[in-house]
């Protein structure tokens, strides 16, 4: 048992020093919120991720590069804890904040992932990808502890599942900061998230797995109606004369973003699957907005 406690404790203190050595410095020219999309807005993902403001998304795609409800929802919460407006947009207020915090001041190289100093900050490095699905597996860890903790079920295998998570994870932890053999690191965090897994599934963790689905799904025929419907107005507008390039660009973006939502549909990450969808149908909207008579 205290074999156990201190494994869990030491995991717990090393992936706080992770959260302080790796997090993204990034700069930042101009507001950031829903519906922007770029590499500015994937290195605020990353440093959000790297800071513990996730809510536990990275698990599903995250970073993507586009700023969604999962997106405003994190830097909400990461404005509420340093005082500032909680606004979801990431604006001048929240520049200067990260700036005070980061103290780099905004010398970051998206092609190289270096700031000037030559420190390496970005970029998906093996160090960095190990990381990433430490970071992964932890969360998953804590979602299975909290299904045992609420089932009403035997958990045994559950339990069971998760000591050898547990065991992997210190393994992956080892691997990482005191050997720095990163692949390990990386093979032993994603055999720890796999048992985490299995240890969430056998609580119950997928009861409620069928109405994510349905949600999903309904939220995506949404959008493909939503972009149909957009389509069908563009093209008698443009029959009328209307200036419709920037509307068709936004129904692209739309299609882009369903796309993507059926992509995350048929990886059965239905949560991401719903947001992509949402965001879909609302650029169909705007699409129809932007048209010009």
């Amino acid at each position: 048992m205290k074999t156990r406690i201190f494994k869990v404790f030491f995991i717990s203190a090393l992936f706080l020093m992770a959260f302080q050595t790796q997090a993204a410095t990034c700069t930042f020219t101009r507001d950031l919120m829903l519906s922007t999309w770029g590499e500015d807005v994937r290195c605020l993902q990353q440093y959000l991720s790297d800071t513990g403001y996730n809510n536990n998304f990275s698990k599903f795609g995250y970073p993507d590069g586009a700023f969604g409800p999962l997106t405003m929802q994190a830097v909400m919460n990461w404005q509420i804890h340093y005082g500032l407006s909680p606004s979801g947009q990431f604006d001048s207020a929240a520049r200067a904040k990260y700036l005070s915090l980061v103290g780099v001041g905004g010398n970051y190289n998206y092609n190289t992932g270096y700031n000037y100093n030559n420190q390496y900050y970005g970029n998906q490095t093996s160090d960095q990808k190990a990381l990433n699905r430490i970071m992964d597996a932890l969360n998953m860890m804590e979602d299975a502890q909290d299904e045992i903790d609420d089932s009403n079920r035997n958990t045994n295998s559950a339990e069971n599942s998760l000591e050898d998570a547990k065991d992997d994870m210190f393994d992956a932890i080892k691997a990482y900061f005191l050997n720095k053999n990163f692949s390990e690191a990386f093979n032993k965090a994603d055999d720890a998230f796999e048992n985490a897994q299995d240890a969430f599934d056998e609580a119950g963790g997928n009861s409620n797995s069928n109405n994510n689905r349905t949600s999903a799904d309904n939220a995506i025929e949404d959008a493909q109606n939503e972009i149909d419907d957009a389509r069908d107005e563009i093209n008698n507008a443009a029959d009328d004369g209307a200036y419709v390039r920037r509307a068709n660009n936004l129904l692209n973006d739309a299609e882009d973003r369903l796309n993507d939502a059926e992509n995350e549909f048929d990886d059965k990450n239905y949560n991401d699957a719903e947001d992509f969808a949402n965001e879909a149908e609302d650029l169909a909207r705007d699409a129809v907005d932007a048209i010009d008579y």
